[in-house]
């Protein structure tokens, strides 16, 4: 059986096994820029060169967590006091599901950047626009 280890673009870790035939195409569907190689060939992943403002030149994503946090901000979900896990839970109920430490980040620059304000309050920072 064949193994294969991906890390993928949001850090996510993903294990695949099978046949060869099975874990190339896999590959390959994870991958926007591969084709299925061949039987028999190896297969790699080519990094990405980051381009200014650290995002991938080639492909550029659209989502990711800051995009869907300073979607909810447009959209009012701030107007009211939201803790670190309300809003992971509100990401997890739009099917965007992140850890708590891919959100804080996210949260801290939207912050520095004006965009949310943050308290401090005791249960931890609440964060509000």
């Amino acid at each position: 059986m064949a193994k294969a280890s991906l890390i993928m673009p949001d850090g996510t870790k993903v294990q695949i096994e099978g046949t060869a035939d099975e874990v190339a195409v896999l590959i390959a569907r994870c991958s926007s820029d591969a084709h299925p190689p061949a039987p028999g060939e190896k297969t790699t992943r080519k990094k990405r060169k980051a381009g200014k403002g650290g995002s991938a030149t080639s492909g550029q994503r659209k989502g990711g967590p800051t995009a869907f946090i300073s979607q909810l901000a447009t959209e009012g979900y701030f107007k009211s006091k939201r803790l670190l896990p309300d809003i992971q839970k509100k990401l997890e109920e739009l099917g965007h599901i992140y850890a708590q430490t891919s959100i804080s980040p996210v949260l801290t620059r939207l912050t520095r950047k004006r965009g949310l304000r943050r308290i401090k309050e005791k249960d931890g920072w609440v964060y509000i626009v």
